[in-house]
């Protein structure tokens, strides 16, 4: 065969590699759902409502399901496959493909279940060996990936600073690895990120933050219509700094409270959606990074109010608002 032939079929087999290795990635789950030993048939059930839940709002996207999950529940186009003899080894060979994905892109781990904190070590409750909060934080160190973690069980507080960074959205379900009692947050929020009713600022989309914001209140409002005491508090994380902030900061997006030291968080889980809205759908990656950082100026603009006249103060929201029109509706500069 003459050098000519040998570099055109070298030429063709890269192109046919190429395109295999970029479905491959294209078929790595975006999504992981993980369901925790129950325990008990009681919490069995419970986990199983709320994995479908999972399911219902995640159409259209493919899934990694992990743990005792109803396969009746679950379409095969929704399956990911990975190896492992235990769900641990599936969730970290899960972590592993996500890891191999050359492009950035946002990724989902939800683990829903119970939880442990001996003071030290906090672990999530799997089927066989337990994971804990360090391991994972160890699995996930270095990524290059957009995350959207939710580790909704009791005790789960620790992971927060655990799985911490700048570029990373962490909820837990408790404020701390004290707060031991069966958490229910887990529950709601699979119930909220595909309710209308999280819609919080009506653009036909949910974010993480509307999300963790209803489920709180829907959490709080269970406990007082039980007339128990609330015995866990959701927080989220996305500044990096793994301190976290409750619901409570918040009425409907907007802040009513700020941290004495450090920033409040929010601000990258308002711009995060399973399903992004449809204006938003067509942006680049820049454009949305623009977004972002218009948000953060309205934010501050926001807090800075009372100390402004008022002039100033709506001038500098009218410029932020036509500079965001400008990027979401082009066709109508």
């Amino acid at each position: 065969m003459d050098w000519p032939s040998r570099f055109l079929i070298g030429v063709l087999l890269w192109i046919g590699f190429g395109k295999e290795a970029s479905l491959g990635q294209d078929q790595v789950p975006c999504v992981c759902v993980v369901l925790g030993a129950p325990g008990e048939p009681l919490y069995g059930n419970m986990f199983q409502q709320w994995a479908e839940s999972w399911h219902e709002s995640s159409q259209g996207k493919t899934v990694q399901w992990i743990g005792p999950v109803n396969p009746a529940q679950v379409s095969p186009a929704q399956v990911g496959v990975v190896d492992g003899t235990s769900d641990r080894e599936r969730l970290k060979a899960w972590i592993d493909r996500v890891e191999q994905v050359t492009d950035e892109r946002t990724y989902w781990l939800v683990l829903m279940g119970h939880g442990t904190h001996d003071g030290k070590i906090t672990k999530f409750n799997l089927q066989g060996s337990d994971v804990s909060a360090q391991e994972l934080g160890q699995w996930l160190s270095g990524s290059k990936h957009r995350w959207v973690i939710a580790v909704c069980g009791s005790s789960s507080g620790p992971f927060l600073a655990a799985l911490s960074h700048p570029d990373r959205v962490v909820i837990a379900s408790t404020k701390s690895g004290s707060e031991s009692n069966f958490s229910r947050f887990g529950g709601f929020f699979a119930q909220s990120i595909s309710d209308p009713e999280s819609d919080l600022d009506h653009d036909r989309a949910i974010s993480v933050l509307e999300a963790f914001v209803s489920a709180s209140r829907m959490t709080q409002r269970y406990y007082e219509d039980n007339k128990w005491l609330a015995t866990e508090q959701a927080i989220l994380d996305d500044n990096g700094d793994g301190k976290g902030t409750p619901a409570d900061f918040y009425r409907g997006l907007r802040l009513i409270k700020r941290p004495e030291k450090g920033e409040v968080d929010g601000l990258l889980a308002r711009g995060v959606w399973l399903k992004e809205p449809t204006q938003r759908e067509g942006l680049s990656s820049q454009d949305k990074s623009l977004i972002e950082q218009l948000e953060k100026r309205l934010d501050d603009l926001r807090a800075q109010r009372s100390s402004m006249d008022s002039l100033r103060y709506y001038a500098e929201l009218e410029e932020i608002f036509l500079q965001m029109a400008r990027i979401l509706y082009p066709a109508n500069r």
